[in-house]
């Protein structure tokens, strides 16, 4: 429930109060299906500093990378591939710009937490060095109803419901983006 969203939120460590703003609360699936879109992003105002966010609409993609990512990272990182941390928030991590040069997305402002995962198993793993920086872990989308991640994600924060993602760029209106990834629960 939206309560529940809000608590976990609110037991993070690295939470500091809700301020006045948009959050989105990307849900890792326990499962981590293999190269599929199987997380969920609900999005979230805060009209007050210190008030309950408002729940605003939900959608699906992934917090994790794909094949491409997984399994081929030594083409553009030889330490493996970024695996953005769960269970932390990051207040303004994402500001209106555009991904790859190419179009309207939400670009990473602030660092985020990640860890290289570089042992092949098919699985995002948070293992080894944790890092803090940024690395171009952005907010975009896939294609208009995509299935499968690929090289959609390589650490991105990616919907993958055309449809969706157009909706929420319509209702972020340019203003910058917090971002909290939970773990299943």
């Amino acid at each position: 429930t939206d309560n529940q969203l809000i608590s976990r939120v609110e037991a993070l460590p690295t939470f500091k109060g809700w301020k006045k703003g948009i959050f989105d609360v990307w849900v890792r699936s326990n499962e981590d299906l293999f190269n599929q879109f199987d997380d969920k992003v609900y999005t979230f105002e805060c009209l007050e500093d210190g008030q309950r966010p408002k729940f605003i609409m939900v959608s699906t993609g992934t917090s994790n990378a794909g094949a491409q990512g997984l399994k081929s990272f030594e083409s553009y990182n030889t330490k493996g591939c970024a695996i953005l941390k769960a269970d932390t928030i990051v207040y303004g991590s994402h500001t209106y710009g555009l991904h790859r040069g190419k179009y309207p997305a939400y670009r990473q402002a602030k660092g985020f937490p990640y860890f290289r995962d570089n042992d092949k198993d098919e699985k995002s793993e948070e293992i080894g060095k944790e890092y803090n920086d940024i690395i171009g872990a952005n907010c975009h989308k896939a294609g208009w109803f995509s299935k499968q991640i690929d090289g959609w994600s390589l650490a991105c924060l990616v919907r993958n419901q055309q449809a969706q993602f157009d909706k929420w760029m319509s209702f972020m209106n340019k203003r910058v983006l917090t971002v909290a990834i939970l773990n299943e629960f």
